[in-house]
């Protein structure tokens, strides 16, 4: 759970790093790569955020499953 933890946070991190990029690229340096790597940079925090919101739903729904499979067992 710690591990998890440390990358929303790192995740979290970059994204806001992200923004900031997005803002100075295009305020100062006019377009050009600059802008398109922080705009990747925010698309990947998207995504990782979106695939990591989908894991933790699996592992609830995994964690909720397994205590009724259990009372079946015992059942037969």
């Amino acid at each position: 759970m710690k591990g998890t933890t440390l990358f929303q946070l790192l995740r979290l991190v970059a994204m806001v790093a992200a923004v900031a990029g997005i803002i100075y690229a295009l305020e100062f340096m006019r377009g050009g790569f600059a802008v398109w790597f922080w705009v990747a940079l925010l698309g990947v925090g998207f995504v990782g955020l979106l695939w990591s919101f989908q894991a933790t739903r699996r592992r609830a729904a995994r964690e909720r499953r397994q205590p009724a499979s259990r009372k079946k067992k015992h059942r037969r």
